[in-house]
């Protein structure tokens, strides 16, 4: 079926949500670019600047579980609007704590997460009623693409403020665009009626117990969540302790400490962000066009509704060992040029991953059931990964270096961590597999 809404409202819409997830993952993240700093400025410990986002993702799971429950059942647009104000206000708010408030400023970071809980968990429904086949697996490409790229850049955005008296400026970008996507918002995206592209019989609401214990028993479902927790624990980990790896790496093998193979701790953060933000966006490209040219049998393919979870298998397998000779010694003994390859191909392999995996979910899940499902994926998410990794690393961290100020005990310590992080992922792409031999049999038809 054709969608009433016209193209160009629909195409409209796909880049507004994606705008809005980006600056929001931006937000989030920017406090990893200045965390050396905030550490400094609070007067807190490693275990404390990781409880910033374990913080955070707390409020997150709490918003993702309102979300799941009234998202398929009230308008998808108020809620997002009305969470984008909040997220707004609260943006605006935290950059204006004082040092001995610590416990405040945590508060209002974390209350920042409400914009986010509501776009990741209702944006892809929408996009289901938007489109689809070819085109939804687009829309969603397009949409995961802001993950990485607002993740990294504003890791990179806020590393360039972190020797500066401003740093605290880098919590303050992104109110001025947010506000514009706010206006923007509420007069060009569009509400599309929920399931009207498919089978009217998909269409009937039912209770929430019904539609938890009916997503509950989709083996598809569970299949690809999984292979997504245990990936997505180390990527938490690594994104929210990148910059303090880098810098304590610089600090430990360098006279000057702003100096590391010859290029300024700024610079080599910018252009690992910028390689990082491209590697994401032809990652996302090739991998989800692959699949769907895989599934439809095009070119030299044989046709395979299995396409979309033997892809992830693929990433999953080849990546992990990419991630492990990121964060081993080669990443800073090797030659920038060396380090840098390495940390954009991990990111070209997995930025599929999450878009692929999320178009299973909308394959398997009737539309009624795609928020509740979508915030059940990403609650799980974070109560397994983003939330409590940041913080488990800090602490681990800090039990390795044994009280020790010396930046070389804090690259080894935080080397060390994130390795077994990554060990943790290891069996990740199994359930990917699996999910390639149950999956023909789960898809709606």
């Amino acid at each position: 079926r054709e969608s009433p809404i016209p193209q160009w409202r629909r195409v409209v819409s796909v880049v507004i949500l994606t705008l809005l997830s980006l600056f929001m993952m931006f937000d989030r993240y920017v406090t990893a670019g200045i965390l050396p700093r905030l550490e400094s400025y609070y007067s807190i410990s490693n275990t404390w600047g990781g409880l910033l986002q374990t913080g955070y993702i707390v409020v997150y799971v709490v918003c993702l579980l309102v979300v799941g429950a009234i998202g398929d059942r009230m308008s998808r647009k108020r809620i997002i609007l009305v969470s984008t104000l909040f997220w707004i206000v609260f943006m605006i708010a935290s950059s204006f704590i004082p040092s001995n408030m610590f416990w405040l400023f945590i508060t209002i970071r974390s209350l920042t997460s409400i914009g986010l809980a509501a776009v990741n968990a209702l944006a892809p429904s929408l996009f289901a009623d938007y489109f689809t086949g070819a085109a939804r697996g687009s829309s969603l490409m397009i949409f995961y693409m802001s993950l990485p790229v607002g993740s990294s850049s504003s890791i990179a955005f806020g590393s360039s403020l972190v020797q500066s008296d401003y740093f605290l400026w880098a919590l303050r970008l992104c109110p001025i665009i947010a506000i514009l996507l706010l206006f923007l918002s509420i007069f060009l995206l569009e509400e599309p009626i929920r399931g009207g592209l498919e089978e009217a019989s998909q269409a009937n609401t039912t209770s929430v117990k019904h539609d938890l214990f009916s997503i509950f028993r989709v083996k598809s479902f569970w299949l690809a969540v999984m292979p997504t927790l245990l990936f997505n624990f180390y990527l938490g980990a690594f994104s929210w302790w990148s910059a303090t790896l880098i810098g304590s790496a610089i600090n430990s093998t360098n006279n000057d400490p702003a100096i590391y193979h010859g290029v300024e701790f700024g610079s080599w953060m910018g252009i690992s962000s910028a390689c990082v933000c491209v590697a994401s966006i032809l990652g996302s490209m090739i991998f989800v066009n692959f699949s769907e040219m895989w599934r439809d049998g095009k070119f030299c393919f044989t046709k395979s509704q299995r396409a979309p979870a033997l892809t992830v298998g693929f990433l999953l397998l080849i990546d992990k060992e990419m991630i492990s000779a990121i964060v081993s010694d080669l990443l800073m003994k090797s030659l920038y040029c060396h380090s840098q390859a390495l940390t954009s191909l991990g990111t070209l392999l997995s930025a599929g991953i999450m878009p692929l995996d999320t178009e299973i979910v909308l394959m398997v899940i009737t539309s009624t059931r795609r928020a509740a499902a979508l915030s059940i994926m990403n609650i799980l998410m974070c109560i397994t990964g983003d939330g409590p990794a940041p913080f488990i690393v800090g602490l681990i961290t800090d039990l390795f270096l044994g009280g020790s100020t010396d930046s070389a005990d804090l690259f080894n310590a935080l080397r060390k961590t994130l390795l077994i992080c990554q060990a943790i992922s290891t069996t990740s792409f199994v359930f990917a597999l699996a999910n390639a031999i149950v999956l023909p049999s789960e898809i709606i038809r």
